[in-house]
Protein backbone atom coordinates (compact mmCIF):
# COMPACT_ATOMS: atom_id res chain seq x y z
CA UNK A 1 0.00 0.00 0.00
CA UNK A 2 1.61 3.52 -1.20
CA UNK A 3 0.53 6.56 0.38
CA UNK A 4 0.80 10.20 -2.00
CA UNK A 5 -1.66 13.61 -2.25
CA UNK A 6 -2.94 14.18 -5.57
CA UNK A 7 -4.87 17.18 -6.38
CA UNK A 8 -5.81 17.94 -9.93
CA UNK A 9 -7.90 15.50 -10.88
CA UNK A 10 -10.09 14.76 -8.12
CA UNK A 11 -11.21 18.16 -9.23
CA UNK A 12 -12.26 17.46 -12.66
CA UNK A 13 -13.98 13.74 -11.33
CA UNK A 14 -16.10 16.18 -8.74
CA UNK A 15 -16.95 18.46 -12.05
CA UNK A 16 -18.28 15.85 -13.77
CA UNK A 17 -20.38 13.81 -10.88
CA UNK A 18 -22.15 17.50 -10.43
CA UNK A 19 -22.72 18.25 -13.73
CA UNK A 20 -23.82 15.09 -15.37
CA UNK A 21 -27.69 15.97 -16.45
CA UNK A 22 -30.39 15.43 -14.56
CA UNK A 23 -32.20 12.50 -16.53
CA UNK A 24 -33.89 9.47 -14.75
CA UNK A 25 -31.69 6.36 -14.20
CA UNK A 26 -33.34 2.56 -14.05
CA UNK A 27 -31.08 1.57 -11.35
CA UNK A 28 -27.39 0.77 -10.41
CA UNK A 29 -25.99 -1.88 -11.59
CA UNK A 30 -25.14 -4.81 -11.37
CA UNK A 31 -28.26 -6.41 -10.54
CA UNK A 32 -30.42 -3.52 -11.43
CA UNK A 33 -29.33 -3.73 -15.35
CA UNK A 34 -29.57 -7.61 -15.11
CA UNK A 35 -32.97 -7.61 -14.05
CA UNK A 36 -33.98 -4.24 -15.43
CA UNK A 37 -35.45 -3.22 -11.23
CA UNK A 38 -34.52 0.47 -9.72
CA UNK A 39 -32.46 0.96 -6.95
CA UNK A 40 -35.33 1.37 -4.77
CA UNK A 41 -36.35 -2.15 -5.54
CA UNK A 42 -33.54 -3.69 -3.49
CA UNK A 43 -32.44 -0.34 -1.45
CA UNK A 44 -33.63 2.45 0.76
CA UNK A 45 -30.83 4.71 -0.45
CA UNK A 46 -28.11 2.71 -1.62
CA UNK A 47 -25.72 0.60 -0.33
CA UNK A 48 -28.31 -0.08 2.68
CA UNK A 49 -30.52 -2.66 1.85
CA UNK A 50 -33.96 -3.03 2.34
CA UNK A 51 -36.43 -5.59 3.26
CA UNK A 52 -36.80 -7.22 -0.19
CA UNK A 53 -33.24 -6.63 -0.87
CA UNK A 54 -32.08 -8.57 2.72
CA UNK A 55 -34.77 -11.37 0.94
CA UNK A 56 -32.79 -11.09 -2.59
CA UNK A 57 -29.28 -11.54 -0.33
CA UNK A 58 -31.10 -14.46 1.18
CA UNK A 59 -32.12 -16.43 -1.73
CA UNK A 60 -28.11 -16.38 -2.99
CA UNK A 61 -28.46 -13.55 -4.84
CA UNK A 62 -31.62 -15.56 -7.04
CA UNK A 63 -35.40 -15.15 -7.28
CA UNK A 64 -35.86 -12.47 -10.12
CA UNK A 65 -36.16 -12.72 -13.79
CA UNK A 66 -33.40 -11.48 -15.76
CA UNK A 67 -34.47 -9.09 -18.05
CA UNK A 68 -30.70 -9.21 -20.16
CA UNK A 69 -30.87 -13.43 -20.50
CA UNK A 70 -27.88 -15.45 -19.01
CA UNK A 71 -25.28 -16.75 -21.58
CA UNK A 72 -25.43 -20.77 -21.28
CA UNK A 73 -22.20 -22.45 -20.24
CA UNK A 74 -22.75 -25.56 -19.33
CA UNK A 75 -25.55 -27.88 -18.07
CA UNK A 76 -26.26 -25.75 -14.49
CA UNK A 77 -24.09 -23.48 -15.08
CA UNK A 78 -24.90 -19.78 -16.74
CA UNK A 79 -23.16 -16.53 -16.85
CA UNK A 80 -24.65 -13.02 -17.02
CA UNK A 81 -25.64 -11.78 -20.69
CA UNK A 82 -24.43 -8.46 -19.73
CA UNK A 83 -20.89 -6.99 -18.65
CA UNK A 84 -21.40 -7.49 -14.88
CA UNK A 85 -19.24 -4.70 -14.02
CA UNK A 86 -19.97 -1.33 -11.77
CA UNK A 87 -18.19 1.60 -11.53
CA UNK A 88 -18.26 3.20 -8.14
CA UNK A 89 -16.84 6.24 -6.92
CA UNK A 90 -17.64 9.67 -4.39
CA UNK A 91 -15.20 13.34 -4.41
CA UNK A 92 -15.40 15.60 -1.95
CA UNK A 93 -14.73 18.31 1.24
CA UNK A 94 -13.19 16.88 4.08
CA UNK A 95 -12.81 19.16 7.08
CA UNK A 96 -11.27 17.26 10.19
CA UNK A 97 -10.23 18.64 13.76
CA UNK A 98 -8.43 17.44 16.51
CA UNK A 99 -8.13 18.81 20.25
CA UNK A 100 -5.04 17.56 22.03
CA UNK A 101 -3.79 18.08 25.31
CA UNK A 102 -0.78 20.13 25.20
CA UNK A 103 -0.74 19.88 20.97
CA UNK A 104 -2.05 22.99 19.46
CA UNK A 105 -5.52 22.77 17.46
CA UNK A 106 -5.35 21.20 13.44
CA UNK A 107 -8.22 21.97 11.56
CA UNK A 108 -7.35 20.18 7.94
CA UNK A 109 -9.33 20.76 4.79
CA UNK A 110 -9.35 18.50 1.84
CA UNK A 111 -10.98 17.87 -1.39
CA UNK A 112 -10.92 13.81 -1.86
CA UNK A 113 -11.48 11.72 -4.13
CA UNK A 114 -12.69 9.52 -1.45
CA UNK A 115 -12.56 6.28 -3.12
CA UNK A 116 -13.33 4.90 -6.82
CA UNK A 117 -14.21 0.59 -6.70
CA UNK A 118 -15.14 -1.58 -9.08
CA UNK A 119 -18.09 -3.93 -8.19
CA UNK A 120 -18.84 -7.09 -10.06
CA UNK A 121 -21.65 -10.08 -9.03
CA UNK A 122 -24.44 -11.71 -10.54
CA UNK A 123 -26.02 -15.56 -11.23
CA UNK A 124 -23.54 -18.39 -12.23
CA UNK A 125 -26.86 -20.62 -12.36
CA UNK A 126 -29.83 -21.46 -10.50
CA UNK A 127 -27.67 -22.88 -7.78
CA UNK A 128 -24.48 -20.46 -7.63
CA UNK A 129 -23.63 -16.43 -7.45
CA UNK A 130 -21.24 -14.35 -7.30
CA UNK A 131 -19.97 -11.07 -6.06
CA UNK A 132 -16.85 -8.87 -5.65
CA UNK A 133 -15.83 -5.54 -4.71
CA UNK A 134 -12.08 -3.61 -5.33
CA UNK A 135 -11.45 -0.28 -4.87
CA UNK A 136 -7.80 0.03 -5.94
CA UNK A 137 -8.00 4.23 -5.21
CA UNK A 138 -9.19 5.99 -1.38
CA UNK A 139 -8.25 8.72 0.51
CA UNK A 140 -7.89 8.63 4.42
CA UNK A 141 -10.53 12.07 5.15
CA UNK A 142 -8.65 13.38 8.22
CA UNK A 143 -5.26 13.83 6.59
CA UNK A 144 -6.38 13.76 2.52
CA UNK A 145 -3.87 10.67 1.83
CA UNK A 146 -4.64 9.21 -0.99
CA UNK A 147 -3.68 5.36 -0.42
CA UNK A 148 -3.37 3.12 -3.53
CA UNK A 149 -4.51 -0.55 -2.44
CA UNK A 150 -4.20 -4.12 -3.76
CA UNK A 151 -6.19 -6.47 -1.62
CA UNK A 152 -9.85 -7.14 -2.76
CA UNK A 153 -12.38 -5.97 -0.01
CA UNK A 154 -15.20 -8.54 -1.15
CA UNK A 155 -14.98 -11.88 -3.08
CA UNK A 156 -17.05 -14.98 -3.15
CA UNK A 157 -18.60 -17.33 -4.77
CA UNK A 158 -21.52 -18.39 -3.20
CA UNK A 159 -23.83 -22.05 -3.08
CA UNK A 160 -27.52 -21.91 -2.78
CA UNK A 161 -30.63 -24.36 -2.25
CA UNK A 162 -34.09 -24.70 0.21
CA UNK A 163 -34.34 -27.91 1.59
CA UNK A 164 -37.49 -28.24 3.11
CA UNK A 165 -38.47 -24.77 2.31
CA UNK A 166 -34.55 -23.09 3.75
CA UNK A 167 -33.23 -20.23 2.54
CA UNK A 168 -29.52 -22.35 3.06
CA UNK A 169 -26.31 -20.35 1.42
CA UNK A 170 -22.34 -21.49 1.03
CA UNK A 171 -20.18 -18.68 0.85
CA UNK A 172 -16.20 -19.05 0.27
CA UNK A 173 -13.87 -15.90 -0.10
CA UNK A 174 -13.42 -12.61 1.14
CA UNK A 175 -16.40 -12.26 3.04
CA UNK A 176 -18.31 -9.93 5.45
CA UNK A 177 -18.74 -10.99 8.70
CA UNK A 178 -22.87 -11.41 9.74
CA UNK A 179 -22.58 -9.29 12.86
CA UNK A 180 -25.83 -6.90 13.57
CA UNK A 181 -25.81 -4.48 11.40
CA UNK A 182 -23.32 -4.11 8.02
CA UNK A 183 -19.94 -2.74 9.40
CA UNK A 184 -18.94 -1.66 5.52
CA UNK A 185 -20.50 -3.22 2.58
CA UNK A 186 -23.95 -1.66 2.97
CA UNK A 187 -22.99 0.72 5.26
CA UNK A 188 -25.33 3.64 4.97
CA UNK A 189 -23.21 6.54 6.82
CA UNK A 190 -19.52 7.60 5.73
CA UNK A 191 -18.61 7.49 9.13
CA UNK A 192 -17.31 3.94 10.50
CA UNK A 193 -18.35 2.12 13.69
CA UNK A 194 -16.38 2.59 16.22
CA UNK A 195 -17.57 -0.50 17.93
CA UNK A 196 -16.58 -2.92 15.33
CA UNK A 197 -13.63 -1.28 14.66
CA UNK A 198 -12.39 -1.40 18.23
CA UNK A 199 -9.54 -3.78 19.62
CA UNK A 200 -7.45 -4.02 22.40
CA UNK A 201 -5.01 -2.16 20.64
CA UNK A 202 -6.60 0.86 20.41
CA UNK A 203 -8.14 0.89 23.80
CA UNK A 204 -4.20 0.68 25.17
CA UNK A 205 -2.98 3.43 23.02
CA UNK A 206 -1.16 0.90 20.05
CA UNK A 207 -1.76 0.33 16.15
CA UNK A 208 -3.41 -2.46 15.57
CA UNK A 209 -1.37 -5.03 13.74
CA UNK A 210 -2.67 -5.86 10.26
CA UNK A 211 -2.81 -9.61 10.31
CA UNK A 212 -4.92 -8.98 14.13
CA UNK A 213 -9.26 -9.32 12.70
CA UNK A 214 -11.72 -6.41 13.08
CA UNK A 215 -15.55 -6.88 12.81
CA UNK A 216 -15.48 -4.45 10.76
CA UNK A 217 -13.26 -5.56 8.23
CA UNK A 218 -13.85 -8.47 5.89
CA UNK A 219 -12.11 -11.82 6.34
CA UNK A 220 -11.07 -14.97 4.27
CA UNK A 221 -13.81 -17.25 5.34
CA UNK A 222 -16.12 -20.22 4.39
CA UNK A 223 -19.71 -19.93 5.48
CA UNK A 224 -22.76 -21.53 6.21
CA UNK A 225 -25.93 -19.46 6.48
CA UNK A 226 -29.48 -20.30 6.96
CA UNK A 227 -33.10 -18.16 6.90
CA UNK A 228 -36.84 -20.15 7.35
CA UNK A 229 -38.98 -17.37 5.35
CA UNK A 230 -41.63 -18.65 7.34
CA UNK A 231 -40.68 -19.48 10.59
CA UNK A 232 -38.14 -16.02 10.72
CA UNK A 233 -34.99 -18.29 12.58
CA UNK A 234 -31.60 -17.75 11.12
CA UNK A 235 -28.07 -18.83 11.65
CA UNK A 236 -24.79 -18.50 9.95
CA UNK A 237 -21.80 -20.17 11.24
CA UNK A 238 -17.89 -19.82 9.47
CA UNK A 239 -14.60 -20.34 9.86
CA UNK A 240 -12.23 -17.47 8.47
CA UNK A 241 -8.52 -17.16 8.68
CA UNK A 242 -9.25 -14.36 11.03
CA UNK A 243 -6.00 -11.66 9.24
CA UNK A 244 -8.51 -9.67 7.15
CA UNK A 245 -8.62 -9.46 4.03
CA UNK A 246 -5.21 -10.65 3.82
CA UNK A 247 -3.76 -14.25 3.23
CA UNK A 248 -1.51 -15.33 5.99
CA UNK A 249 0.09 -19.22 6.16
CA UNK A 250 -1.06 -20.10 10.16
CA UNK A 251 -2.83 -22.80 11.16
CA UNK A 252 -4.22 -20.69 13.61
CA UNK A 253 -8.60 -20.41 12.25
CA UNK A 254 -10.90 -17.96 13.70
CA UNK A 255 -15.17 -19.03 13.99
CA UNK A 256 -18.07 -17.00 14.74
CA UNK A 257 -21.81 -18.11 14.95
CA UNK A 258 -24.89 -15.86 14.81
CA UNK A 259 -28.23 -17.11 15.61
CA UNK A 260 -31.19 -14.40 15.18
CA UNK A 261 -34.93 -14.44 14.98
CA UNK A 262 -37.17 -12.00 13.05
CA UNK A 263 -40.69 -11.15 13.56
CA UNK A 264 -41.94 -9.51 11.01
CA UNK A 265 -39.53 -7.01 9.58
CA UNK A 266 -37.99 -6.21 12.99
CA UNK A 267 -35.26 -9.08 13.85
CA UNK A 268 -33.01 -10.18 16.72
CA UNK A 269 -30.20 -12.10 17.49
CA UNK A 270 -26.84 -12.81 18.99
CA UNK A 271 -23.13 -12.60 17.65
CA UNK A 272 -20.25 -14.38 18.61
CA UNK A 273 -16.55 -14.38 17.33
CA UNK A 274 -13.60 -16.61 18.95
CA UNK A 275 -9.96 -16.76 17.55
CA UNK A 276 -7.51 -18.70 19.61
CA UNK A 277 -4.46 -16.52 18.76
CA UNK A 278 -5.86 -12.70 17.88
CA UNK A 279 -2.01 -11.45 17.37
CA UNK A 280 -0.70 -13.61 14.63
CA UNK A 281 2.66 -12.00 14.93
CA UNK A 282 2.98 -11.44 18.82
CA UNK A 283 2.30 -13.63 21.49
CA UNK A 284 -0.24 -15.93 22.18
CA UNK A 285 -3.92 -13.59 22.79
CA UNK A 286 -7.03 -16.05 22.65
CA UNK A 287 -9.93 -13.66 22.59
CA UNK A 288 -14.14 -13.40 22.13
CA UNK A 289 -16.56 -10.90 20.91
CA UNK A 290 -20.20 -11.83 22.12
CA UNK A 291 -23.19 -9.79 22.02
CA UNK A 292 -27.23 -9.14 21.25
CA UNK A 293 -28.22 -6.64 18.36
CA UNK A 294 -31.87 -5.51 17.47
CA UNK A 295 -33.02 -3.85 14.41
CA UNK A 296 -36.48 -2.68 13.50
CA UNK A 297 -37.74 -1.64 10.52
CA UNK A 298 -41.28 0.87 9.37
CA UNK A 299 -41.83 2.21 5.67
CA UNK A 300 -40.17 5.16 6.84
CA UNK A 301 -37.92 5.03 9.58
CA UNK A 302 -35.55 2.28 10.70
CA UNK A 303 -33.96 1.63 14.34
CA UNK A 304 -30.84 -0.77 15.34
CA UNK A 305 -28.51 -1.07 17.60
CA UNK A 306 -25.48 -3.55 18.88
CA UNK A 307 -24.49 -4.24 22.33
CA UNK A 308 -20.33 -6.43 22.27
CA UNK A 309 -18.52 -7.55 25.18
CA UNK A 310 -14.74 -8.01 24.21
CA UNK A 311 -12.53 -10.34 25.98
CA UNK A 312 -8.71 -10.67 25.11
CA UNK A 313 -6.39 -13.14 27.22
CA UNK A 314 -2.91 -11.21 27.37
CA UNK A 315 -2.89 -8.45 24.67
CA UNK A 316 0.32 -7.32 25.83
CA UNK A 317 2.09 -10.11 26.80
CA UNK A 318 2.15 -10.07 30.68
CA UNK A 319 -0.65 -12.64 31.02
CA UNK A 320 -2.92 -9.87 31.99
CA UNK A 321 -6.28 -10.12 30.63
CA UNK A 322 -8.55 -7.44 29.29
CA UNK A 323 -12.47 -7.24 29.51
CA UNK A 324 -14.22 -4.28 27.49
CA UNK A 325 -17.59 -2.98 26.30
CA UNK A 326 -19.69 -0.88 23.81
CA UNK A 327 -22.82 -0.78 22.11
CA UNK A 328 -24.38 1.17 19.60
CA UNK A 329 -27.87 2.85 18.48
CA UNK A 330 -28.77 4.56 15.04
CA UNK A 331 -31.22 5.06 13.21
CA UNK A 332 -32.38 6.89 10.13
CA UNK A 333 -35.99 8.76 8.72
CA UNK A 334 -36.72 8.61 5.03
CA UNK A 335 -39.13 12.10 4.55
CA UNK A 336 -39.24 11.07 0.98
CA UNK A 337 -38.28 8.31 -1.58
CA UNK A 338 -35.02 10.47 -2.23
CA UNK A 339 -33.73 12.13 1.05
CA UNK A 340 -33.12 10.24 4.70
CA UNK A 341 -31.62 11.98 7.38
CA UNK A 342 -29.64 9.54 10.06
CA UNK A 343 -28.21 9.57 13.46
CA UNK A 344 -26.14 7.08 15.85
CA UNK A 345 -24.47 7.25 19.11
CA UNK A 346 -21.79 4.98 20.64
CA UNK A 347 -20.08 4.42 23.11
CA UNK A 348 -17.26 2.20 24.61
CA UNK A 349 -15.25 1.88 27.71
CA UNK A 350 -13.24 -0.80 30.32
CA UNK A 351 -12.41 -1.09 33.48
CA UNK A 352 -8.86 -0.52 34.66
CA UNK A 353 -5.74 -2.52 32.84
CA UNK A 354 -2.47 -2.55 34.75
CA UNK A 355 0.59 -4.75 33.78
CA UNK A 356 2.97 -3.29 35.58
CA UNK A 357 2.62 -5.48 38.41
CA UNK A 358 4.37 -7.96 35.82
CA UNK A 359 6.39 -6.07 34.21
CA UNK A 360 4.73 -3.88 31.49
CA UNK A 361 4.16 -0.36 31.47
CA UNK A 362 0.13 -0.02 30.83
CA UNK A 363 -2.03 1.76 32.85
CA UNK A 364 -5.08 2.23 31.32
CA UNK A 365 -8.67 3.10 31.39
CA UNK A 366 -10.63 4.39 28.69
CA UNK A 367 -13.71 5.67 27.57
CA UNK A 368 -15.26 6.76 24.18
CA UNK A 369 -17.85 7.85 22.50
CA UNK A 370 -18.91 9.32 18.99
CA UNK A 371 -22.17 10.90 17.88
CA UNK A 372 -22.58 10.69 14.33
CA UNK A 373 -25.29 12.64 12.12
CA UNK A 374 -25.88 13.30 8.52
CA UNK A 375 -28.26 13.35 5.50
CA UNK A 376 -28.31 12.19 2.08
CA UNK A 377 -30.51 13.35 -1.10
CA UNK A 378 -30.98 11.18 -4.51
CA UNK A 379 -30.16 13.59 -7.31
CA UNK A 380 -30.52 10.46 -9.12
CA UNK A 381 -31.27 6.97 -8.24
CA UNK A 382 -27.58 6.55 -8.84
CA UNK A 383 -26.06 9.78 -7.49
CA UNK A 384 -26.19 11.07 -4.32
CA UNK A 385 -25.33 14.32 -2.47
CA UNK A 386 -23.81 13.64 1.27
CA UNK A 387 -23.78 15.66 3.96
CA UNK A 388 -22.45 14.24 7.47
CA UNK A 389 -20.74 15.17 10.73
CA UNK A 390 -19.06 13.62 13.60
CA UNK A 391 -17.86 14.50 16.83
CA UNK A 392 -15.70 11.98 19.31
CA UNK A 393 -13.91 12.42 22.85
CA UNK A 394 -11.41 9.54 23.82
CA UNK A 395 -11.02 10.11 27.48
CA UNK A 396 -8.02 8.17 29.08
CA UNK A 397 -8.94 7.93 33.31
CA UNK A 398 -5.76 7.73 34.54
CA UNK A 399 -4.07 10.56 32.76
CA UNK A 400 -7.03 12.57 32.95
CA UNK A 401 -6.34 12.86 29.55
CA UNK A 402 -9.19 13.77 27.18
CA UNK A 403 -9.00 14.01 22.83
CA UNK A 404 -11.68 15.60 21.30
CA UNK A 405 -12.28 15.18 17.07
CA UNK A 406 -14.52 16.63 14.50
CA UNK A 407 -15.31 15.29 11.01
CA UNK A 408 -17.25 17.36 8.48
CA UNK A 409 -17.58 15.59 5.09
CA UNK A 410 -19.68 16.93 2.11
CA UNK A 411 -19.31 14.58 -1.24
CA UNK A 412 -20.95 13.44 -4.54
CA UNK A 413 -21.35 9.44 -4.85
CA UNK A 414 -22.91 7.02 -7.62
CA UNK A 415 -22.18 4.01 -9.01
CA UNK A 416 -23.18 3.00 -12.61
CA UNK A 417 -22.92 0.59 -15.33
CA UNK A 418 -19.61 1.11 -16.88
CA UNK A 419 -21.21 1.97 -20.65
CA UNK A 420 -24.10 4.53 -19.14
CA UNK A 421 -22.54 7.31 -16.31
CA UNK A 422 -25.64 8.99 -14.50
CA UNK A 423 -27.54 10.88 -16.41
CA UNK A 424 -26.59 9.40 -19.82
CA UNK A 425 -28.83 6.45 -19.86
CA UNK A 426 -29.98 8.30 -23.42
CA UNK A 427 -26.59 6.35 -24.69
CA UNK A 428 -28.06 2.58 -23.25
CA UNK A 429 -29.70 1.74 -26.26
CA UNK A 430 -26.12 2.08 -28.48
CA UNK A 431 -24.12 0.00 -26.11
CA UNK A 432 -26.99 -2.86 -25.36
CA UNK A 433 -25.63 -5.48 -27.02
CA UNK A 434 -22.07 -5.03 -25.20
Amino acid sequence: MAAGKQQGWPLVAAALAVLLGPAPARGIPVFARIYGKPCSACHTVYPQLNPAGEYFRAKGLHGMEARIEPIRIAPGFEVPGTLPLAVSLAVGEDVSRAQIPGVPDDTEHHLNLEFLAVLAGGELGPHLAFMADYAPLFSIAQTGDQLTNHNIGLGFLQAHAEPSGWLMNVKAGVIELPVGTSPRVHRLSVQPYLLYGLSAFSLLGQQRPADSPALSETQIAVELSGLDPLGGAAFALGVTNGTNNRANGKDAKDFYLRVGKAIGLHRAGVFAYYSPDLVRSGPDDDGLRIGPDVGFYWRQAGLRGQFLAAYDSNPTGRDVTLWSYGAFGEGEYRWTNSFVTLGRFEWAGMPTFDDTHRGGSRRVRRQLWQLTAGAQLLLLENLKLITEASYGENHESVANRTTESWLITVRVATAFWPFTPPGLDFLEPYVEGL
